[in-house]
């Protein structure tokens, strides 16, 4: 699997969930692999896919949580906080409730942090313009960067899981 449409294609031919085999080490993985990694499990959970994978992934508790050796999830999901984007042609209308309160981050589409948030295929190397258009969207936890990598955690119009 390289994007989400491939992702896609498997909810369309009847699969539930993807088990993603191995242990992955977050702290211990190359940059782009580190990205294509998060971008991978995004995108499962925002097709629709329940994804069981074991690994050591710090502080993302966006993801869907990881098995320990012993077979027990690292965290519990908490509960009533989601991150909704809905897509227009013009802009990307993001809500925030995972921190409590209600919050809005409005993002132009012609900014370069949009195709960020957009972004479909994994591990593809930041732009310029688009690593200097992120700095915003970092400040409300929306974007993981690692190097000259990068992913947008808001996946669809829906609820995300946090």
């Amino acid at each position: 699997m390289r994007s989400r449409e491939d992702l896609v294609a498997l909810t369309r031919s009847g699969y539930a969930g993807v088990r993603l085999t191995g242990h992955f080490a977050m702290p211990e993985m190359g940059d782009g692999e580190l990205v294509s990694l998060i971008a991978l499990l995004r995108d499962a959970r925002g097709v629709g896919l329940r994804v069981s994978w074991s690994g050591d992934c710090g502080a993302l508790r966006h993801l869907d949580p990881p098995r320990r050796p012993d077979g027990s999830f690292a965290w519990s999901a908490q509960q009533g906080g989601s991150l909704v984007v809905r897509r227009g042609p013009t802009f990307l209308a993001v809500e925030d409730t995972r921190h409590g309160e209600r919050r809005r981050i409005d993002v132009d589409r012609s900014e370069p942090a949009a195709a960020v948030l957009d972004e479909s295929r994994w591990g593809r190397t930041l732009t310029p313009a688009e690593a200097a258009s992120l700095d915003a969207l970092e400040l409300h936890d929306l974007v993981f960067r690692a190097g000259d990598h990068g992913v947008g955690i808001a996946v669809r119009q829906g609820v995300w899981c946090v």
